[in-house]
C-alpha cells in the first residue's frame, strides 16, 4: 500500500510540474503576444482563457492534496 501511495504521490508531483511549465508558457506567450497586439484582440482573450483554466486546475489538485492530508 505505501508503495503504491509513493506512485500516486510521485504522478501528483508530476502533474503539478507539468501545469506549472505551461501556465509559464502560457504567460509568457501572452504577453510576447500583448506587445504587438491590442489587450482585446482575439489571440489575447483566448491565451488569458486557457491560462486562466490552466490556474484553475493547478488550484482545485493543489487543494486535493491538502484535503488529503
Amino acid at each position: 500500500m505505501e508503495r503504491l501511495n509513493r506512485k500516486i504521490s510521485f504522478q501528483i508531483g508530476s502533474e503539478k510540474e507539468h501545469l506549472l511549465k505551461e501556465i509559464e508558457a502560457s504567460r509568457n506567450k501572452m504577453n510576447l503576444l500583448a506587445r504587438n497586439k491590442p489587450l482585446s484582440s482575439s489571440e489575447i482573450i483566448e491565451i488569458s482563457t486557457y491560462l486562466d483554466y490552466l490556474l484553475n486546475e493547478y488550484d482545485q489538485r493543489r487543494n486535493k492534496k491538502t484535503a488529503a492530508f
